[in-house]
This record gives structure tokens, sequence and C-alpha cells, in this order.
């Protein structure tokens, strides 16, 4: 499956990020990698989208957030209003419980992968 990632280092050059704002400032990093992407092998409003944080060494809870909230409005844009997952790359901390509970706020389970990556998908039971 074709994967669109993109890289926040390559956009935000702090290390830690912290608040809604530096989160905003992803949305047309997130529309260009959307775009340039290569032509899926499944249904466009289906292919995973990935965050590199390679670089970061922190992010706190509210800069997740308002990313979702980005990722929400590009994707919904751009496919129809079909729901992705989302893969976290090379995260700066292990996924915790209050990370957990701001995917939960925008209807996603996440889980830690065994490389420390996390996934986020669409939970079809959430009312958010």
């Amino acid at each position: 499956m074709t994967m669109c990632t993109f890289r926040v280092n390559d956009v935000l050059k702090d290390k830690i990020l912290v608040n809604r704002e530096s989160a905003r400032l992803l949305e047309n990093a997130i529309i260009a990698a959307l775009k340039s992407s290569p032509a899926p092998e499944s249904p466009p409003n289906e292919k995973p989208v990935a965050v590199d944080f390679d670089g970061v060494e922190g992010i706190a809870p509210s800069f997740l957030d308002e990313l979702l909230s980005v990722l929400e409005s590009v994707v919904r844009e751009s496919s129809s209003g079909c729901e992705r997952g989302v893969i976290v790359r090379n995260p700066p901390t292990r996924l915790s419980l209050k990370f957990e509970a701001v995917a939960r706020g925008h209807g996603m389970t996440a889980r830690a992968l065994p490389d420390g990556s996390w996934l986020l998908t669409p939970n079809p039971n959430a009312t958010a």
C-alpha cells in the first residue's frame, strides 16, 4: 500500500513542539504531501498518512490534538470525507495515556507498533 509521508522537521525547526499554532503551520506541507504522493494501490481515501517526527525531541498533547484536527480537515477536503489512519513515525516519546486520550477525542484508537511508531486508526464506535 502506498503511503503519504511528511517530515515535521522539514517545516518546523523547533525540537520541542508544544503549541497549536505550530501544528497549524504544517497544513500546507500536509496538503503538498498528499498531492505529491504516488498513485495508490488502494483507493485514494484509504491511503495512510505518515507523520515523521525524526529530529523532534518532544511534543505536547495540545500539539498532537491540533495536528489531528489539521489532518482531519485536509483529508476531509481531499477525499470526500473518508477517514484515514495516521502513522506517527519516530515519535519523540512513548505512547502514553494522555496521547491515547487525544486520539480518542478525534474518534481514533491509538496503539504502539513494535518499531515504536504509533498507529492511530478511526474507531467506528467512537462518537467524537
